[in-house]
Order: C-alpha cells, then sequence, then structure tokens
C-alpha cells in the first residue's frame, strides 16, 4: 500500500510556491549534496517531487530529470510549472516510491525532499523499505540518494513542533537517524532558516505546517523575518554490491 500522507500545500499552489521560496535562501542543502557528486550533466530522479520546485531548478544544469509524484494535486503544479517554464529535458512523472515506474540503473543521483522516506513506521506514515529498494534498483552504481528531512531535534523549527503538539521529539530523532543508519546511509545535519521579505509572508507559510490557533504564538516567538530550521540529509552511495560505499 502507497505510503502517502496528504500535505496542505497540495491544494494552496501559491503559499506551497512561497513556502519554497522562504526555506534554505542560501541553498546550503544543495551545497551539501554537492559535496559528494556534481548534479551538472547528471540524470535525476526527484522522488515525490511535490511541485517541482527544486526538481525544475536541478534541469537548468542536469542531463535529465524525473520528477516523480502521485498527488493529483502536486501533479498539476509540477505540469503548470513546466508549462511556465519548459525544460526539454524535464519529464513528469506519475508513480508511487514502492513501484517507479522507470528503467534500472537510470539514474545519478536520486533526490527526495520531506517525501516518503521519513524513517521507521510511526502514527501517520508507514514503512519506506520498499521505497528504499526502489531507490538501489534505479540508482546507477556509484550512484547518490539524498533523503532530506526535518530534523526534530534542534532549530526553532523544532521548538514549534513542540510548542504546537506538546511534546520533545528529540527521541523521535534519534530513531530516525538509527533507522538510515542501520540502512547504510550516512547522516549530515544543515542548519538553516526560513527567510521572508517581512513577517506577514512567515505567518502565511506557517499556515502549512502548524495548526492555525498555534501561529500566532510562534509567531512571537520570531524575531524579525527568519528563524532556524535544521535539516537531516540521509545520504546512500550505491557499490557494485548494492550497498552504500
Amino acid at each position: 500500500m502507497p505510503n502517502l500522507y496528504f500535505y496542505a500545500g497540495s491544494a494552496n499552489p501559491e503559499l506551497y510556491e512561497l513556502q519554497n521560496e522562504l526555506i534554505d535562501p542560501e541553498r546550503k542543502i544543495e551545497k551539501v549534496m554537492q559535496e559528494f557528486c556534481d548534479f551538472d550533466g547528471s540524470v535525476i530522479v526527484d522522488v515525490g517531487a511535490g511541485s517541482g520546485f527544486h526538481s525544475h531548478m536541478y534541469a537548468g544544469t542536469a542531463s535529465v530529470v524525473y520528477a516523480v509524484e502521485p498527488d493529483s494535486g502536486m501533479l498539476r503544479q509540477l505540469i503548470s510549472r513546466q508549462a511556465r517554464d519548459f525544460r526539454s529535458n524535464f519529464s513528469v512523472v506519475k508513480g508511487f516510491a514502492e513501484d517507479l515506474p522507470l528503467k534500472s540503473d537510470l539514474a545519478d543521483i536520486v533526490h527526495a525532499r520531506l517525501a516518503y522516506f521519513f524513517g521507521p513506521p510511526v502514527k501517520y506514515t508507514g514503512s519506506c523499505e520498499e521505497g528504499i529498494e526502489e531507490v538501489k534498483r534505479v540508482l546507477k552504481t556509484d550512484g547518490h540518494f539524498f533523503n532530506i528531512q526535518n530534523n526534530y531535534s534542534s532549530g526553532q523549527y523544532a521548538d514549534f513542533l513542540k510548542l504546537s503538539y506538546g511534546r520533545d521529539l528529540k527521541s523521535l530523532q534519534k530513531e530516525i537517524s538509527e533507522y538510515f543508519l542501520s540502512k547504510g546511509f550516512l547522516e549530515r545535519v544543515v542548519r538553516t532558516k526560513w527567510r521572508a521579505k517581512n513577517r506577514e509572508e512567515i505567518e502565511k507559510a506557517l499556515t502549512l505546517e502548524f495548526p492555525i490557533e498555534k501561529v500566532g504564538q510562534i509567531m512571537k516567538a520570531i524575531s524579525g523575518n527568519e528563524f532556524s530550521h535544521d535539516f537531516s540529509i540521509f545520504i546512500f552511495r550505491k557499490t557494485s554490491s548494492g550497498e552504500n560505499g
């Protein structure tokens, strides 16, 4: 059964675009990934591509990009982005992480950001093991998989989750990290931020992430037009044996 959950950005394309623009304005996540491999001229598969904010950008220098997405609302956003700014090397693919409609040994890079590969099964999401096996299948030998997820143990974003839901998620972060490390991934924590032109932009975008009734309280904890948001990048390189090297 597909491991899906509904994200409010699917039904709010303008707000979702704003949120993507606010997060990691210095592109620190991209800088870390590029320490491991060169995106230029690569074949890239983006699993759970959302609106294509990142994968369409990567198509600017990549050889080919496949943006794989199962959600109908996100697929509409992907198609709309491609219509506004057509890239001949960018393909929108309807599909699930557990059964990628792509050939084996295709990709130099597989990218997933805040999608599907959340770690061990928890209340709202199931196991991602089938998807990990599919990623291994479509990766070329020496290819890299970058799984980018929220880090729940540091940064103001983690504090806001605690404020909103009443519990500290550091133990959950430990479980997630241990899960991926046990499967041969490396972990890099990236300390980045949200940065907006004004506080009104932040307040709007926060409604996609947190209960509306908590947003006012969160805004009181934010000084100025930015706040910190840490991510974990879980990194896997496929060797000739199929495992991380």
